[in-house]
Formats: C-alpha cells, sequence, structure tokens
C-alpha cells in the first residue's frame, strides 16, 4: 500500500510540473468518459436530446472515444440530419480507422439519403479489405462468422450502390449504364459465394441480370430468391413479367397469380396492377391457346387434386398447420426453373 501512495504521489507531481500537459490531458480523459456514460444511459433509454448534449460534452474533451461517435451519428440519422450522421461516423473512423460499423453506416447515408455513391462504394471496398484479428475459442468467444457476414454485407451494400448509381445516370448512358450494372452484379456474386440462401442477394442478383437482358441467370436466380422466402411477391412478380417477355405465358400466370395472391390487402395499388398485368396475361393466353412448345420444354407439375385440410376460426375458413405448410411449399415451387437449367 505505501509503494502505491509513493507511485501515485510521484505521477501527481509529474503531471503538476514536467507532464503538465499530459496530465490534462487525463484529467479531461476522465470528464469525458464521464459524460460519454451519462449519454449511453440516455441512449439506452431513448432520451435522445440528453443524449447528445452528454455526447457532445464528453466528445469535446476526449475526441477520441469512437463509440460516442458511432452513437451520436445513429441519434442524427433518427433526427433525419444526415450531414450530421455523416461527419459524426467520419469522426468515429477517424478515432479508429478499421470500425466496421461506423464505415457501413456511413455508407449506408452516403447512397441512400445523401446521394454519394461512390463514397459508399469506398466505404465499402474499405470494410472488404480490412484486415481483423480473427480468435475463435469454442464456446467462449468467436469473432470469424461476424467478419465473414460483415463482408457478405459489404459486398451487397456496393452491389446497391452500383445499381442505384446506374439508374440515376441519364437514358443515354446506356453504356455506362450497363458497365455500372455488371459491376453491381460482381458484387452481389461475390455476397452471394458468402451467403448463398439469403432472399434479398438472390433477389436483387436476378434483377440486375433480368437488367441485363442475361435472363438465363435472371430466372435462376428469381428461382433461388423465391425458394429462399417463398412468400415474398416481388420475385413471383418480376419472374412471371420476364417468362410473359420469353413468350411463356402458361408459366408467366403461375408466377403472377402467386404475386397477386401475396400482394392483395397489403400494397393496394401494387395489387391492382399486377392483377392487371395477370388478367392481360391470360387473355392471351386464352386467345392464342396452350402454347404446346412448352410441354417439350420442361415437365409439369399437375395439382394436387386431394383437398386441403381446412378448419373453422371464428367463422371464418382457416388452414391448418398441415395445410400451411402445404401452401407455403406451393408458393416457393419455381415451376419455371428446368427453363434456365444449362442443357
Amino acid at each position: 500500500m505505501k509503494i502505491f501512495f509513493i507511485v501515485l504521489a510521484i505521477f501527481l507531481i509529474y503531471c503538476a510540473t514536467i507532464g503538465r500537459e499530459f496530465g490534462i490531458k487525463q484529467v479531461h480523459k476522465i470528464m469525458g468518459m464521464y459524460y460519454v456514460h451519462v449519454g449511453d444511459e440516455a441512449y439506452r433509454n431513448n432520451n435522445m436530446q440528453e443524449a447528445v448534449d452528454a455526447y457532445q460534452n464528453g466528445l469535446k474533451l476526449f475526441p477520441e472515444h469512437y463509440e460516442a461517435w458511432l452513437n451520436l451519428g445513429n441519434i442524427y440519422v433518427a433526427y433525419e440530419d444526415y450531414y450530421s450522421a455523416a461527419q459524426a461516423y467520419q469522426n468515429a473512423i477517424l478515432a479508429k480507422e478499421n470500425y466496421t460499423l461506423a464505415r457501413m453506416n456511413l455508407g449506408i447515408i452516403s447512397a441512400e439519403k445523401l446521394g454519394d455513391f461512390d463514397s459508399a462504394i469506398a466505404e465499402y471496398q474499405s470494410i472488404i479489405d480490412s484486415k481483423h484479428f480473427l480468435l475463435s475459442i469454442p464456446f467462449v468467444f468467436d469473432n470469424k462468422k461476424s467478419e465473414t457476414d460483415n463482408k457478405a454485407i459489404a459486398y451487397y451494400n456496393m452491389g446497391r450502390a452500383y445499381s442505384q448509381k446506374a439508374f440515376y445516370l441519364p437514358q443515354n448512358k446506356k453504356k455506362e449504364k450497363k458497365e455500372l450494372l455488371g459491376q453491381a452484379a460482381v458484387a452481389y456474386e461475390k455476397a452471394h459465394e458468402i451467403t448463398k440462401n439469403d432472399y434479398d442477394i438472390n433477389y436483387n442478383l436476378a434483377l440486375t441480370y433480368h437488367l441485363l437482358g442475361d435472363y438465363r441467370k435472371a430466372g435462376q436466380y428469381y428461382c433461388k430468391a423465391i425458394e429462399a422466402s417463398p412468400m415474398h411477391y416481388e420475385a413471383h412478380y418480376n419472374l412471371g413479367l420476364m417468362l410473359k417477355h420469353l413468350n411463356q405465358p402458361k408459366y408467366a400466370i403461375d408466377e403472377l397469380e402467386k404475386a397477386a395472391v401475396l400482394s392483395s390487402g397489403k400494397y393496394s395499388t401494387h395489387s391492382k396492377y399486377i392483377f392487371d398485368v395477370l388478367s392481360t396475361v391470360t387473355l392471351e393466353f386464352q386467345q392464342k391457346g396452350e402454347d404446346k412448345s412448352i410441354r417439350d420444354k420442361i415437365k409439369i407439375n399437375e395439382p394436387d387434386t386431394q383437398e386441403q385440410p381446412l378448419i373453422l376460426v371464428n367463422g371464418k375458413v382457416t388452414a391448418t398447420d398441415e395445410a400451411e405448410v402445404a401452401i407455403v411449399e406451393n408458393f416457393r415451387k419455381c415451376m419455371s426453373k428446368e427453363l434456365f437449367e444449362v442443357n
């Protein structure tokens, strides 16, 4: 104990004399940490203005606290002050260069809110290129999966940024649009290599190839998206439109019917439009008659004629658990899948 007090006394004398600047910095750090602690408490309790005031006071004294900058940026996003949020995330990165959360958030608001796609792409590339110390201790700690997941998200967000940049280009810049969509496809493919069964990755890959005119790959990824999450209407709808364009009305109707059912009651405008398209395709199909060539390209699964088990609940017909599973599996079937497989 005596040795401790001697060391403490020497430290205090040093801070008060030749190490005065160092001592002041330490005092500011301690005071800054206190304000950050107050800010963290307010942030957890959803007292946002109190949190902002505390973080700002704390960061004036201790600007190296990267987590406080991150939280401050998140609050600014909630307030829709995206420029202040971007500055806060940039300060977090200055304090900690390989700060994945700050770079990811900065990339998202740069692309989605500020329209700065190049800056967003640069942030995602930094996440992908960053080298972190990976440690795996069974049942105790493992950061390998989180780092891998972060790279998949970065690749996916990069693909979105390239796609958005292409979307905002003038219509006469077709070559540049195609190049950007190609870069988007590469980024989505990288994300898909890491996370194969993610609906959003597969859907955006399909949509990108659809825009590029690569209908075979588009069809493959639409089917993968449907298999990953069969109750999302978008993949069914876009696949239906593409099949209509490819003169495959039978399968177009199958997908458009599913899209219409899934969108009904949720998106009234979308649902009406889908039903209009479905009616048009159905009418064309009836007028032309069944395309016999379709049967030569793919084996058609005949519908199950067995009654689905239904029950009455509060006067309404409701599917049992068994029927619900059957319904989901029906929506999961991509009837046109074999059309897009390489022979």
